[in-house]
């Protein structure tokens, strides 16, 4: 017997060749991980499909699988018998979701399923009408046999018409009228059942969790019945077998025929044995099935907070990508986010997104002081700590909608929230640049304030913020961008600044040239929403390791982060301005997974770049901008401005960009690191799709650099 890697057959039998072309990229088991044994070392083995790696799949012409993501024709029958399973739906589905390979979701390994692409805040969505068909093997009492299954299930059912609360099928046989072999519960149910609706129902399991991934091994001997395995442990055994002594009929995975019968669940892999397997196969079951990663898995939930580019956030889809890059760091079974705009519910009030409103009223004259304005805090007017203020009118809205009898979000859902995420930053920098000592005082009361309401600490809810976008006025900008840096650098507030640079981004609705990286009209109050959803994407790695670092993985764990090759903070950063002359200035520039620099489109022509000729960010002095920005290698940008420096070096300060400059998409200075090998089984182009892999933009100065006569 030969194998082109382990467990995978190089000749199938019966005179077919199954290696007859290089294997398909993505097709080795991912480094460091399970080597065996596999199901076909076990004898007698009559169907095994695998659908942990591109190899034991073939796609709708019939060829190798090659690339994840890609659409699945059959899971192949690795056993070598011909028995392929085929992807399900009803026949009334005249239009069904395609079946897909997903990367990543046991660890490294992967799953078949039919991912549905209507998501609104809880992602996977699995197709209600999808499952998997043998063209039949035998289930009846009377007939010796041993039937292996591992699924991931990432949310209770959901999407339906009626049956949302309906148990889910794992396991179905055609025969006679039909019968369900293996469920569990859905919507708030614990219990995994064999033979359900029969005599011979037995709970296997009452500990069913909402999100997990399980292996089950069902072994029937003529005249004892049906044992069972859970994950290796044996949870029942003589179950009487209520069909016939031979019941071989089609049978189907992860579906029960019925309309909208799906389990929704993803299959991972499978295998059968025309005979009762004997202990010591058994035990070597149990070690095959070690590859997995089992029991109860992880949601990533983010608690969305802020005013109107908050909100555009959320339509952008910018929230439900930084949840799912996160569920990618982790290796969490599904991602989400929780948020609700202000008059979709009312009596009482019920949302956790407001257009309009800052932070607190402290930002006159718009939300002057004092008692009933409408904001998350309100400050009394009477010169109080910030550390003493009460929840507003809107905090007592997030309030209702998170807790009491009116609340919108479950118990689980809320178990889940991972974050807190606060893209918002409007109407509280057009504070004066005085207040910023105000203002950090605000943020860190609304924080403790919103952790508490969850019952948590800032030791276990981090805060995502961005770099505050540009909005109306420079020095009140220049306040917030300094302020969150602040805050984010006391490790005691767990803040973690998920978008560095905000400035590279358009006005929401204008018109844009990509070939020239111009812009014209639009909404300069409101980020575009390409802009938007690229953030949560580039976000997705400063948050994620921030989860690691939390202790949140799931079927992934802070030791397997690669020590380089993944972003860290989300893009290369300035570290030293160097006068060159009057006019010309040298940055040194350190690279976060990058190695090399781009200046695309107006980036060349200097756009954002820009000094303080004398002044301060509180009494500012001339800005001068800059014409010309031009690569000098890896490491160093020389930038030319509009007009000579006249104050000395240490006078001079160094923006990118300054106040509410707009650099505009595609105009920012770059890393290359959507070229670059990424390190093994971290692939997030491959593994998200490939908008994911971008290079990083150079992140916005929090503070100004003041300039230095020395290079670096």
């Amino acid at each position: 017997m030969l194998f082109n890697y382990p467990g995978s057959l190089l000749a199938a039998g019966q005179g077919r060749r199954a290696l007859v072309r290089p294997l398909p990229a993505g097709s080795m088991p991912p480094a460091g991980v399970f080597t065996g044994p596999y199901p076909a070392a076990i004898s007698g083995i009559s169907g095994w499909w695998d659908a942990g790696l591109l190899g034991g799949l073939q796609d709708v012409t019939g060829a190798p699988l090659t690339v994840s993501n890609a659409a699945v024709g059959v899971v192949v029958d690795k056993s070598g018998n011909g028995n392929s399973l085929t992807p399900y739906h009803i026949s009334a589905d005249t239009s069904p979701a395609a079946t897909i390979a997903v990367p990543r979701v046991n660890g490294y390994l992967g799953a078949v399923g039919a991912p549905d692409a209507g998501i609104l805040n809880n992602g996977p969505v699995l197709d209600a009408d999808w499952g998997l068909s043998h063209p039949g093997f035998e289930l009846g009492a009377g007939v010796a046999w041993t039937r292996y299954l591992v699924w991931t299930r990432p949310n209770w059912r959901q999407g339906t018409y009626y049956v949302n609360g309906n148990p889910i099928p794992l396991m179905h046989t055609s025969f006679g009228t039909g019968t369900t072999i293996l469920q569990a519960d859905s919507s708030g149910g614990a219990n995994l059942t064999l033979f359900p609706g029969t005599a011979s129902q037995t709970v296997l399991s009452a500990a069913l969790a909402r999100r997990h991934s399980h292996a089950i091994i069902l072994r029937n001997t003529p005249g004892v019945g049906v044992d069972v395995w859970l994950d290796g442990a044996q949870v029942a055994g003589g179950i009487a077998n209520p069909l016939p002594a031979s019941a071989n009929a089609p049978v189907l995975l992860l579906h029960d025929g019925s309309v909208q019968g799906s389990a929704q669940c993803w299959f991972h892999e499978a295998a059968t044995w025309e005979r009762a397997l004997g202990a010591t196969d058994i035990t070597a079951l149990i070690n095959a099935q070690g590859r997995w990663i089992l029991g109860a898995r992880r949601g990533v939930n983010l608690l969305l907070m802020g005013q109107s580019n908050a909100a555009w956030f959320m339509n952008a889809g910018g929230a439900l990508a930084l949840a799912q890059g996160v569920a990618w760091y982790l290796g969490a079974a599904a991602y989400a986010f929780t948020a609700e705009m202000s008059g979709t519910y009312v009596a009482p009030n019920r949302y956790s997104v407001i257009s309009g409103h800052p932070i607190s009223n402290s930002s006159a004259p718009l939300f002057p002081p004092g008692t009933g304005n409408g904001t998350f805090l309100t400050n009394p007017g009477d010169g109080s700590d910030p550390s003493t203020w009460s929840g507003g009118p809107d905090f007592a809205a997030l309030s209702a909608y998170l807790t009491g009898g009116s609340a919108l979000v479950g118990a689980a859902d809320e178990a889940d929230i991972a974050f807190l995420i606060w893209p918002w930053s409007e109407q509280d920098s057009t504070m004066p640049y005085a207040n910023k000592a105000l203002y950090k005082a605000t943020v860190l009361r609304l924080l403790a304030l919103t952790r508490g309401l969850l019952g948590r600490t800032a030791a276990n809810l981090p805060l995502l913020a961005w770099n505050a976008i540009p909005y109306e006025t420079n020095d009140g900008v220049q306040m917030v961008r300094e302020s969150i840096a602040d805050l984010a650098a006391v490790s005691a507030n767990n803040i973690v600044v998920f978008a560095a640079q905000t400035a590279d981004s358009n006005p929401l609705n204008s018109a844009y040239d990509p070939t020239t990286g111009l812009f014209t009209g639009g909404d300069p109050q409101h980020r575009d929403e390409p802009d938007l959803l690229r953030y949560g994407r580039i976000g997705a790695h400063a948050a994620g390791r921030a989860a690691m670092a939390q202790g949140l993985g799931d079927t992934i764990h802070a030791t397997a982060l690669p020590v380089s090759g993944l972003p860290v903070k989300g893009g290369p950063q300035i570290t030293h301005v160097y006068r060159a002359s009057n006019t010309q200035l040298i940055l040194t520039i350190a690279h976060d997974s990058g190695n090399d620099l781009a200046v695309p489109l107006q980036a060349a022509k200097g756009a954002g770049f820009a000094v303080m000729d004398g002044g301060s960010v509180a009494t500012p002095g001339p800005i001068i901008t800059a014409v010309g920005a031009v690569r000098v290698d890896a490491t160093h940008v020389s930038v030319t401005l509009a007009a000579g420096i006249t104050n000395p070096s240490a006078n001079v300060l160094f923006f990118y960009p300054y106040g509410s400059t707009q650099i505009g998409r595609g105009d920012a200075v770059t890393d290359n690191a959507a070229s670059l090998l990424p390190p093994a089984n971290w692939n997030i182009g491959n593994d998200l799709g490939a908008a994911w892999n971008v290079n990083l933009p150079l992140q916005a100065t929090a503070y100004p650099i003041t300039l230095s006569d020395t290079p670096a």
